[in-house]
């Protein structure tokens, strides 16, 4: 595909090939004319680039994909977290992380990325999220990791919201291919720094899902936050099958979590 270049808009392109941004948004481009002193509205500008091919649309309204000319056309990087990225861009005030397979991907404890991307917002946003993403809302106590330009929950982090909020999973079925690999590197402190002052059925839950795996940490959940009532997981009546030490009603797994082995 053949690129042309405004010539009144080559300043902007010349200072988008230096910086190579994977995005830009409508305040990059208003900050670029006013540097370059170009009067023409940056929403045209943008207009503009994008008919040409130099910027490609995002789910996000004002963020655009940058295509350099390296790639001789107007081609998206295909990046899983674009979408994530560009509302971060738009709305850097919604603190999130990825959660669940989305983040063990990114942290490198998943082979693959999911179909789609599960965030965790600290609060829920008051602006619209692309329907791109997945959202559920989790704050974090433990310390949550950088990985791939955008933020993830760390592995304590990723059991505990999924305790919190076991619908929130969108295919507990595929959880068996990492979570083996999560837990394994779950830290002991963080585990429990993350569960501090969450309600005990989050403990019960999170015991019931660790104990196959690092029984060592279902043992140290068990010791700071005694099973009182039963925990369910799942909204059916009928239970797939009762744990007794923790308490726990499944009406939800596809696998008996005690029959999860450790990493060796």
């Amino acid at each position: 595909m053949h690129r042309t270049i405004p010539e009144s808009l080559s300043p902007i392109l010349e200072d988008l090939e230096l910086d190579r941004p994977q995005l830009v948004s409508l305040a990059d481009l208003r900050a670029m004319c006013e540097r370059h002193r170009i009067g023409t509205d940056p929403r045209v500008v943008a207009s503009r680039l994008k008919q040409k091919g130099w910027l490609i649309a995002t789910p996000q309204r004002g963020v655009w994909e940058f295509a350099p000319a390296e790639l001789a056309g107007s081609y998206s990087s295909a990046d899983p977290l674009l979408a994530l990225k560009a509302f971060n861009v738009a709305h850097p005030e919604c603190r999130n992380a990825l959660r669940g397979q989305s983040a063990a991907w990114a942290l490198g404890l998943a082979d693959r990325a999911p179909s789609m991307i599960s965030v965790a917002f600290e609060e829920q946003p008051k602006v619209k999220v692309p329907s791109e993403l997945a959202t559920a809302t989790f704050s974090a106590q433990a310390p949550v990791r950088s990985a791939k330009g955008v933020s993830a929950l760390g592995p304590a982090s990723i059991v505990a919201q999924m305790a919190e909020r076991p619908s929130s999973v969108r295919s507990w079925q595929s959880v068996v291919e990492w979570l083996p690999d999560v837990a394994f590197e779950i830290d002991g402190s963080e585990l429990l720094k993350e569960l501090e002052g969450r309600p005990n059925s989050v403990a019960q839950r999170t015991g019931y899902l660790l104990q196959g795996m690092r029984p060592d940490l279902a043992a140290a959940v068990a010791g700071a936050h005694a099973a009182q009532a039963v925990a369910k997981m799942g909204t059916s009546e009928a239970p797939i099958r009762y744990d007794q030490n923790w308490m726990v009603s499944d009406a939800l797994l596809p696998f008996d979590p005690r029959e999860l082995e450790a990493l060796k």
